[in-house]
C-alpha cells in the first residue's frame, strides 16, 4: 500500500513541474511556489504576477509557462481579481468609478473583464457612498452650501474619482 502511494505521490509530482509538455527549471519550480504563495495571500492580476516574476529573477522564458500553470490552478483569474478590487476600491476605500476604471485599465485587464468587475456595485450603492462623502465633506468645510463650499467638494469628489455627471446627479 505504501509504495502505490510513493508512486502515485511521484506522479503528481511530475505532473506538477511540467506544464504542457514543457518541464520547469529548478529555478522556475522554485518562482511558482514562491507565486503560489503570493497569488494565496490576495487576488492579482497576470500583469500584476509578470512584473512580481520578473523582479524575483525570472528569466523571459520562464515567466509565460508560470502564469499558465497558476492560472490551471486557478491561483490565477482576472475576472476574480477584478471583482474584488472593484469592491474593495468602491466600497472600503470609497473612489469613484473613474479612478477605479483609470487603475484597472493600467493593470492591462480586458474590457470585459473590467465591466464585469464594475458591475459589482450597483448604482445605488455606489450613489449612495458618493452622498456620504459629499455630507462628510460637507460637515468639515463647515456646514454650510455655499458656492466656495460647493465649488471644493466638486473638485474634492472629482479627485476621488467620480464623474461630473454624477456628482451633479447627486448635488441636483
Amino acid at each position: 500500500m505504501s509504495r502505490f502511494i510513493c508512486t502515485f505521490a511521484a506522479q503528481m509530482d511530475s505532473k506538477r513541474t511540467s506544464h504542457q509538455g514543457s518541464v520547469l527549471t529548478e529555478n522556475a519550480r522554485a518562482l511558482l511556489d514562491r507565486a503560489r504563495r503570493y497569488c494565496a495571500l490576495s487576488e492579482q492580476c497576470e500583469s500584476g504576477v509578470r512584473q512580481k516574476l520578473i523582479s524575483w529573477g525570472a528569466a523571459s522564458d520562464e515567466v509565460t509557462p508560470i502564469v499558465e500553470r497558476l492560472r490551471s490552478e486557478d491561483y490565477l483569474n482576472d475576472e476574480r481579481y477584478a471583482r474584488a478590487f472593484c469592491e474593495g476600491k468602491l466600497v472600503q476605500q470609497r473612489w469613484g468609478r473613474q479612478k477605479v476604471l483609470y487603475h484597472l485599465r493600467a493593470k492591462h485587464l480586458p474590457k470585459e473583464v473590467i465591466e464585469a468587475g464594475m458591475a459589482v456595485v450597483d448604482d445605488e450603492t455606489y450613489f449612495g457612498i458618493m452622498a456620504d462623502e459629499m455630507e462628510k465633506k460637507l460637515h468639515a468645510l463647515g456646514g454650510e452650501l455655499t458656492m466656495e463650499v460647493k465649488r471644493k467638494m466638486v473638485s474634492f469628489l472629482i479627485s476621488r474619482g467620480y464623474s461630473s455627471s454624477d456628482i451633479s446627479r447627486v448635488l441636483g
